[in-house]
Parts: structure tokens; sequence; C-alpha cells
């Protein structure tokens, strides 16, 4: 079975790109900039990936309680439903990939395999970015500075 995967330097590009956005930001204005990298409004705080092509294209944004946005989550990777070898060393290799990338540009990451594989970067900007192996699929978390500091304070 051949399955679909971004580029390892599309997701950090994605990642840098919300990096710059400059927060706080409302829902509303996140998926007026998410029209500039192919990602299209949808209802509810979301918007959809279609520019990838991927088997899952929902983008979930998160919001606080303030009304401003905590954070956005990606997927980097189609859904593999039917594991076996050969999607299991696609997930690998794609979540690889990615991190790898995310080290040559933003450096060392905190690596867990308490859920799955998980790789962390808390940016200078105080941004979040979590590269996340599941049991199905690659992901990508992006946690706005003001949630990231919440969840620091949090102990997270």
């Amino acid at each position: 079975m051949t399955w679909k995967a971004m580029s390892a330097q599309r997701a950090a590009d994605i990642v840098d790109f919300w990096l710059a956005a400059g927060w706080p930001q409302t829902p509303a204005q996140v998926q007026q900039l998410g029209e500039r990298i192919g990602w299209t409004p949808d209802d509810d705080e979301m918007m959809e990936n279609g520019a990838d092509g991927l088997s899952e294209p929902a983008v979930a944004i998160v919001s606080m309680p303030t009304g401003e946005t905590a954070s956005l989550n990606f997927w980097v990777t189609d859904i593999v439903r039917d594991l076996g070898d050969e999607g299991e060393e696609f997930l690998d290799d794609q979540y690889a990939l990615v991190v790898r990338e995310g080290v040559r540009r933003w450096g060392k990451a905190v690596l867990s395999d308490s859920v799955g594989r998980s790789a962390q970067w808390d940016h200078t900007d105080g941004a979040r970015t979590v590269v996340a192996r599941s049991k199905r699929s690659v992901t990508v978390d992006f946690t706005t500075p003001q949630y990231a500091q919440v969840l620091r304070e949090l102990g997270e």
C-alpha cells in the first residue's frame, strides 16, 4: 500500500510560518493567515489542508477562554489504517525525517516515548512544537507562546 506525507521541509516551513505570525491571534485571524499556506477556513475554528492531499486534511484550532488561539494541530502523513510492517516503517521514517528537520532548524529536541513517540521544542519566543508519531499517523502540534506559558506554569 502507498501512503502520502508532506515533506519534512514543508512541515517545518509551516511551523516557521506560525512562529513568525505574531501572537496573540484569534482563531478567525489564524484562519485568514492559514490561507497563505494553502489552508482553507472551515466552520467551528477549523481549517482544511487540501494543499498537501493527505487522507486527513482537518487542521484543528484550539482557543483559550480569552478568545486567543492556544494551539493548532495538523497531519504530516496519511492515516495508516492497515499497519503491518510496511505501515510501521512508513510512519517511523516520516517521523524521523520531520524530527531531523526540526533539529536542523530549531536545535535539540526533548524526546519522549510515553504515549507514542514525540519530539518537543520550546522556541525562543515561548511557542512550543511537538511532532508526534502515534499509532496510525505523524502529526504536528503548534502551541502559541501564550498557551505554552500556561502549560509550563502547570508543569507540562
